[in-house]
């Protein structure tokens, strides 16, 4: 087995990881905000608005950097070792396929038509689904069926005393 191939594997897995931890960065962004509606009448002052996107800023900057730095690079190193594994050109094609879904995502939030923008988290399961399933289809560690054996011919038995 190819250490490419295993170098694929892992970095495959890596992206899965950097890809749930922008849905959980995002996530934690947005509950951070809803805290400010956590007050006695559920009407939050702008005092407390302020302090919830205080809050929730830096969380938000995390999930931009990862986003725009990391995720990048690491599609990028995957492509690369899609190459490198010598992986037919149909596998190449579809890991290829999740940076122009990635760049097809930060397009979406640079357009900031709210109705267009809403797509942006629709795409990004999109991506999760088709990353997941490149990985899983090339997994390098699992080991691959053999094929079954053709049971050996039957001898035509013929019965005794009969005249052939």
């Amino acid at each position: 087995m190819s250490t490419f191939r295993k170098a694929y594997s892992i970095v495959g897995a890596l992206l899965i990881l950097e890809y749930l931890a922008q849905f959980y960065l995002i996530a934690t962004a947005l509950f951070t905000l809803g805290q400010a509606f956590d007050g006695p009448d559920s009407h939050p002052s702008s005092k407390a608005l302020y302090a919830a996107f205080k809050n929730a800023d830096s969380i938000a900057a995390l999930h931009v950097i990862n986003g725009y730095f990391v995720i990048p690079v690491t599609t990028l190193v995957l492509i690369g070792l899609a190459f490198a594994s010598r992986y037919s050109w149909k596998t190449t094609a579809q890991t290829s396929s999740l940076l122009a879904l990635l760049l097809l995502q930060m397009a979406l939030v640079w357009l900031a038509i709210p109705g267009v923008t809403a797509l942006h988290a629709l795409n990004a399961v999109v991506i999760v689904a088709t990353g997941s399933w490149i990985v899983w289809n090339r997994w390098a560690w699992r080991t691959e069926a053999k094929p079954a054996e053709a049971p050996a011919p039957v001898e035509e038995r013929v019965p005794v005393g009969s005249v052939s």
